[in-house]
Formats: structure tokens, sequence, C-alpha cells
């Protein structure tokens, strides 16, 4: 089961940002040289418009309609709180204006924002009057029908953080399972028959959140990945909650094969005799899929259980082809691979990759927000 994010409720406000980010603080006009000299009037920059597109829920029942609103704000951190905190940040945003109707759609009623497939494949829209549900919100699903089918769509407008859009099966019923029922066995049902079973072969959800990607900072440099949201969602939703919420700060990579991997994650991997056994204290379905475990891919470590990831993460310094559909892989590393091939030179104590002296420290994984090429250009 996914585990679900806490609660939080993020107000921004101008004072707030003063005292906590003084840089940010207004200026107040200061006189320079003697008492006798006029006061020097320094012009601040113009700020800089950031744009949103804002879901009204992170979750949509497939019968639901998928609305989004579009604003726009000047105020600092307000980006910031989108990615930290999401759906719930949405509710809390200060200083966020409505956009306007021509910012949206051009004179001949075509949408200034873009739906694209996750290789970056564009997604014509319909074209509806009015367009507009009310105000600044519209239904996503009457421009762009497709979405209501199974796949992973990104939706961009301008300088906004795109939104990840993932139209999700049940597990186990999904096309590819589909297309595994030999067409015999479909021909000996009714009609009836065949409606029923192909009803368990449809959508049951849609889920809406920030295009991301993760930084691992570590004590030898830092790794970046893109996540694959399209192979592995419930896996990639873990890995931002943990990392969002802390989990790995701290931590180690306790186990280094090189010329294969490096793995980490490990809650308790700074207690003496306990590295490689910790985890979250919950276990995740396995999503194991058909991308192959080459250089950069990351992926979720286990015991013997295909269902018995938790935290726990390995990086490929190496293509292995055996582990190939046995593990989930969840991201593929766009920056820092040489990081990778200095804390694959950790020494270990023995062929099974047990670091022998201090271990490469995981200090911080952030989520950051990305842009769509991160995912276009390094698209499978």
């Amino acid at each position: 089961m996914k585990p679900s994010l806490p609660k939080l409720i993020f107000v921004i406000s101008l004072p707030l940002i003063a005292a906590v980010f003084p840089a940010y603080a207004a200026t107040t006009p200061q006189a320079v040289g003697s008492t006798q000299s006029k006061p020097h009037l320094t012009a601040e920059p113009a700020p800089t418009v950031q744009h949103f597109i804002l879901p009204s829920r992170g979750y949509f029942r497939p019968d639901a309609p998928i609305r989004v609103s579009f604003a726009t704000t000047s105020t600092p951190l307000a980006a910031a709180a989108w990615m930290q905190f999401g759906f719930a940040a949405t509710k809390a945003l200060a200083h966020v204006h409505v956009a306007k109707p021509s910012s949206l759609f051009s004179p001949a009623g075509l949408p200034q924002f873009h739906l694209y497939t996750l290789d970056g494949k564009s997604i014509a829209p319909q074209k509806l009057k009015p367009p507009l549900a009310g105000g600044n919100t519209l239904n996503l699903a009457r421009l762009f029908p497709h979405i209501e089918s199974a796949g992973t769509y990104i939706l961009t407008w301008k300088n906004a953080t795109p939104l990840v859009i993932e139209t999700l099966d049940n597990p186990g019923f999904n096309r590819a399972a589909l297309a595994q029922i030999p067409a015999s066995q479909l021909a000996t049902l009714s009609p009836a028959q065949k409606k029923d079973m192909l009803l368990q072969f449809k959508p049951v959800a849609i889920h809406v959140m920030p295009l991301a990607y993760a930084k691992i900072k570590t004590s030898k440099g830092s790794i970046a990945f893109k996540f694959w949201y399209d192979e592995a969602p419930n896996t990639v939703d873990n890995f931002i909650s943990l990392a969002q919420q802390h989990f790995y700060d701290g931590s180690n990579f306790h186990r280094i094969i090189k010329g294969f991997m490096i793995q980490g994650g490990d809650s308790v991997s700074n207690i003496p005799d306990r590295a490689g056994t910790g985890g979250p204290g919950y276990n995740l379905a396995a999503e194991f899929n058909d991308r192959p475990f080459v250089r950069g891919v990351v992926a979720m470590a286990r015991s013997q259980s295909p269902d018995s990831a938790g935290s726990q993460f390995f990086i490929m310094q190496a293509a292995n082809p055996g582990l190939d559909g046995q593990y989930t892989g969840f991201g593929q590393v766009i920056s820092g691979m040489k990081v990778v091939d200095t804390l694959a030179n950790t020494p270990v104590s023995d062929d099974n990759g047990t670091v022998a002296g201090p271990k490469p420290t995981i200090i911080s994984i952030h989520i950051l927000p990305a842009t769509p090429d991160i995912y276009f250009k390094h698209a499978k």
C-alpha cells in the first residue's frame, strides 16, 4: 500500500519571508556618506512572475472532472512551497493571483498550455466553447480526453512547474496483462461477459503532482536522477515522500560492489552490525518493468521476497542484464555518474560489498522542480 503524505499547512506571508530569508526583505532607503548627503535610492529589479498550474486535488476518480486552476505570483518562495508540499500548498499559498483568460487561450480559442506524453509527444486539444468551467478553472478531460486513458502525461504552461498526470490501472489489470489473454479464451466469452471482463482493465484513479527530479547530495558530490513515473508510480511516490520527510538525510551507502552498483537508503546503516537491515517500517509491492538495468539505473533493493522493498535503493555503475525484470527500477541518472564511479571505489571488506571503513554519506536528497526537457531528452 502506498504511504500517505501527512496533512500539512504552509502559509507564505511577506513578514515570514522577511524574517526567515532576510535577502528577500524590502530594503529601506539609507543615507550614503555624511549626514549632509542626500538619500541614495537603489531601484530594485522587477520581480519575476511565477506561473502555477494548481490541481483542485491530488487524486481524481475516473468519472470526476479533472479540475486545475492557473495562477501567477511575484512572491518569493511560493514555487518552493508548491514543490515541497504539493497539493497541500495550493490551499494555503498567499499572494497568488488568478490568471487572465487571455494568457490561457489565444484569440482563436487554442490553449496556451500544452499536454505531452512522457516521451515528449504533443497531444492535440479539443476545441471547446466556452473552454473554462468558471474563472480560471477548467476540466482538463474536456480539452484533452486522451488523459482518461491509462498513461502518463505532462502538462506545461509558460514557466510553471509542469504537472505529471498519471492515469492508473489496478495492479495486474493493465494493457500488458490484457494483451496476454489468449484470443481463444476471449472467443469463448459472450458479448456481455467480454464487456464485464474488459471493465476490469479500465483506469481506477488519476494522480496529479508536480513534475520533479531527485538530487542526492553525498560526501563525494551530487547525483541527479529523473523518475520513471510511467513504470513504477507507487515506488516513485514512496521515494518522493521519504525524501521530502528527510528520511534519507545522514544515512550512508553501506554496500558497494565496484563494476556493479552502489546501495544506500538504509535507516540503520550508522548502527554497528545492522547495516543493510533497515527500512521505513513497511514494504512496497513490486513494480517490475521491461526497462533494462543499464548504467545509471536507480532501483529498489529487496530481500528474497519480490514485495520486500522499502527505502533502500541502488544505482547501477554498469549494466547487468541478470537484474532485468527482477527488481523495481524507478529512475535514471541524468548527471553525476562520475560521482557514482568515485563512490564505487570505496574500500570494501568482502565480495558482498560491505564497506570496510567510513561509509560514504547521503547528506540529503532533495526533490526539485523539473523542466520537461529533462524527461523529453532522456526519454526511453
